[in-house]
């Protein structure tokens, strides 16, 4: 059901987000650190832009306006650039996570202005959601191992939060963390589609306040 979702998804937005920007960079030196940086980045674009199975070195270098050796100087194998664009992306959403999590704020109050900033990033940073949507569904990749284990840190992350919000009686009736917190996660999920998606005239804000307060059994 998601690949259809996602399908549908690429259709309406991949035209509109490519035709938007330059097809290339212009060629400048770059000190290494600084050269790799934009590589990865131009990297993010593409594997947001083409999937993680259709993006590859050329692709790559095209954006960044290099030579084709270049990429590879840098990212030896596919599987090194497939890697580093997903660190990028683990590391963009865990480092959300941990910071609004280790507010003193009540555990609702956690939990919704996560799953705001979460809605937030669809703008803020399409790319490395478009990529992580792509992920979510690449179950036959070599990379599906990586993506659930990156699942499980996003959902323990927020298990701790609603445990917390059980110690302190923020929670109604019976709350098991870990499955209210994949159900969290899975609600993000979704909600990062349905942003995606033609305008449906639900109100995103509402409907993360709605999943929290259903989650904690309010």
């Amino acid at each position: 059901m998601e690949s259809v979702t996602l399908a549908v998804i690429d259709k309406s937005v991949n035209n509109s987000v490519m035709n938007a920007r330059l097809p290339s960079r212009p060629r400048r030196r770059l000190p290494p650190q600084a050269r790799r940086t934009q590589l990865l980045e131009c990297a993010l674009q593409a594997f947001a832009d083409e999937g993680l199975s259709g993006a590859g070195h050329a692709r790559v270098a095209e954006l960044a306006g290099v030579s084709v050796p270049t990429v590879f100087h840098y990212f030896p194998t596919r599987e090194a650039l497939v890697d580093a664009v997903l660190d990028e992306v683990e590391a963009f959403f865990a480092s959300l996570a941990v910071e609004i999590h280790a507010s003193d704020a009540s555990p609702t109050a956690v939990l919704v202005a996560h799953g705001l900033a979460f809605l937030d990033s669809v703008d803020s940073h399409p790319d490395h959601i478009r990529v992580w949507l792509d992920w979510s569904t690449a179950i036959r990749e070599h990379v599906w191992p990586r993506y659930l284990a990156f699942q499980e840190r996003l959902v323990g992350i927020v298990a701790g939060t609603i445990e917390r919000a059980i110690r302190e009686d923020s929670a109604r009736g019976h709350v098991e963390p870990v499955s209210a917190a994949r159900l969290f996660v899975g609600n993000a999920h979704m909600a990062a589609v349905m942003k995606f998606a033609p305008a449906t005239g639900l109100d995103l804000t509402d409907h993360v306040r709605q999943a929290v307060t259903t989650l904690l059994g309010d």
